[in-house]
């Protein structure tokens, strides 16, 4: 009779080291100024820091910028192949239309907010800390070889 040994709890370990080593590059105050920068132009009427939105902002970003990190694992030469772009993209408008729906619901309001326009100051914000985390994570990769 054989011993069955769940190798999840090693998994999701190895996962919460990957995810600490990419945020250490991380720095929460741009991810704000960066949100502030591109969703106050959208919001005519709403004062940005310090409020829910902001907050929301934030944990997508870092939701991105962690899935981006993930995928710089499967880069090759320089390029992200076919397969994971396609995840990639998927992952990123799963993430993306998180946020756009939670400021939809609010945002009726506010007659000068354009849907077009908000959703794409949400894709380009998810974007960019997508990417951000797909360099962060390619960067460290050579100092992760060195290591083994």
């Amino acid at each position: 009779m054989g011993i069955v040994i769940s190798l999840e709890p090693h998994r999701i370990k190895k996962e919460w080291k990957e995810e600490k080593r990419l945020l250490q590059d991380l720095d929460v105050q741009e991810v704000k100024s960066t949100a502030e920068k591109v969703f106050t132009p959208v919001f005519h009427r709403f004062q940005f820091p310090y409020t829910f939105l902001e907050e929301a902002c934030v944990d997508l970003a870092l939701e991105s910028f962690l899935s981006g990190g993930k995928y710089s694992r499967y880069v090759e030469g320089r390029a992200l192949p076919f397969t994971f772009q396609v995840q990639a993209a998927a992952a990123v408008g799963e993430i993306a239309g998180e946020l756009y729906e939670f400021m939809q619901c609010w945002v009726e309001d506010d007659p000068g907010c354009y849907l077009k326009e908000m959703k794409e100051a949400v894709d380009s914000f998810i974007v960019y800390w997508w990417k951000r985390g797909l360099e962060t994570g390619v960067r460290r990769q050579p100092l992760d070889y060195r290591k083994r």
